[in-house]
């Protein structure tokens, strides 16, 4: 069994999927003060942005309103990394704006270290969902370890996910 973050394709695995990830454009109360917070995504491009790079290469940073499709609005980064914790660390440092999911930053938005932006329009990495899931083989009856180990994360992830329900 693994866990996976991103959209589900394979059908000869079974999943379980405990939720989405959600995506937060982010920055600190001393990046805000330095700098202003953008009243727009078109805005992005006149601020520091700090930009994840994974093995594709760098994020793209797409927002929409409600019921509208995805826009895709490139930003000239002032760092990227393929460390999520080094960024956190630069954006908690006043350095920038990051575009990171709920699990990874919602403790520090509910503790004030981080100020949400653009709270009106959905952010993301990719046009699909991305879910949340254990993957196992497929089985008719799945081993009881699997089922264990999936029922104590049900529990303790909880529905809808504890770190989507926290004052958001």
């Amino acid at each position: 069994m693994i866990f996976r973050i991103g959209v589900l394709t394979d059908s000869t695995f079974h999943a379980r999927i405990f939720g989405q990830q959600r995506y937060h454009l982010a920055a600190s109360p001393d990046y805000l003060r330095q700098h202003g917070a953008p009243q727009g995504p078109d805005d992005l491009a006149h601020h520091k942005c700090l930009v994840y790079r994974g093995s594709s290469g760098p994020n793209r940073w797409l927002l929409r309103g409600a019921g509208e499709e995805w826009v895709h609005y490139p930003v000239m980064p002032l760092m990227t990394s393929n460390n999520a914790e080094s960024l956190l660390a630069a954006a908690l440092g006043g350095m920038g704006i990051v575009l990171f999911p709920d699990w990874l930053i919602g403790d520090r938005l509910q503790q004030g270290e981080l100020v949400a932006l653009l709270p009106g329009l959905e952010c993301a990495i990719h046009t699909e969902p991305l879910n949340i899931a254990a993957i196992y083989p497929n089985a008719r009856h799945p081993p009881l370890n699997v089922r264990a180990v999936i029922d104590h994360y049900v529990g303790c992830f909880g529905t809808p996910l504890y770190w989507q329900t926290q004052g958001r």
